[in-house]
């Protein structure tokens, strides 16, 4: 039952204020831990709230999950647990999706504020960095990005931009040239890897026996298993991506302490 991570080490759940997931290997286990846990709640008196409780199963589709006493559980290919979106693939292409879809909608309701040209580039940048950039980049930390991401998200940053600019798609002005007229530092790209790294680092600086290290360390393994078209496969791509990123960033800071 549960997933294990080392030889000492299984996850049966994770938990969050009044929250809860239960994870299993296979539908009898999700079974038997539910029954159980929904027994334990009973017991001291808690009640789950079943219309918000779903099943959703990594890799193929699920069917409802029937429990004693007749208690069903719908199944569902996505799910939203703290902010962020999971479906059965396991991959990350639908909650940046939602993120972008997200972003779309606050350029959309601060259209008229982009355009205005009473309002000073510095306060939009703020705009940008304040409500935009906190929306989109939500849980980025854990996207493992592909080319076709990468340009689907710059696409989306540069229309921020463009109409904070006030500059037509009609007038062809290269996007380059936007960044240069709003001051553009850095490529939101440029600013999720950052944030990968960061959260890379404050992982790996963690003990031994907390569980996010853990975690981090089974996904590597499990790669090799499932193979490279796998979901954890991925994941582990990605986090082999970050580390390259981290390394090479310690080796420039050295290089630089030394001259």
């Amino acid at each position: 039952m549960g997933i294990p991570l080392n030889d000492e080490t299984t996850l049966y759940n994770l938990h969050f204020a009044d929250d809860e997931v239960v994870v299993a290997q296979d539908k009898e286990d999700l079974q038997f831990m539910t029954t159980r846990l929904l027994s334990e709640y009973e017991k001291w008196g808690l009640s789950v709230n079943m219309s918000k409780t779903k099943y959703l199963c990594i890799g193929q589709a699920a069917e409802t999950l029937h429990l004693d006493g007749n208690i069903e559980i719908g199944s569902c290919n996505k799910y939203t647990y703290l902010g962020t979106q999971i479906d059965y693939t396991g991959r990350t292409e639908s909650e940046i999706e939602e993120r972008i879809l997200k972003g779309k909608k606050v350029s959309g309701c601060l259209n008229s504020v982009l355009w205005s040209k009473h309002i000073s580039y510095e306060k939009k940048h703020a705009i940008y960095n304040s409500i935009f950039k906190s929306i989109v980049l939500y849980g980025c930390e854990t996207w493992h990005l592909t080319s076709r991401m990468e340009q689907r998200l710059l696409a989306l940053e540069i229309d921020f931009w463009r109409r904070s600019a006030g500059i037509s798609r009609m007038e062809r002005i290269a996007n380059i040239e936007i960044r240069e007229i709003m001051h553009v530092q850095q490529a939101i790209i440029n600013e999720i890897e950052k944030r990968q790294l960061v959260w890379y680092g404050h992982v790996e600086r963690m003990s031994e026996d907390r569980i996010p290290k853990k975690v981090l360390k089974s996904i590597s393994e499990l790669s090799s298993v499932f193979g490279p078209h796998s979901s954890i496969h991925q994941v582990s791509a990605g986090i082999h991506t970050i580390r390259k990123e981290k390394k090479g960033k310690a080796e420039s800071n050295m290089d630089r302490r030394n001259t």
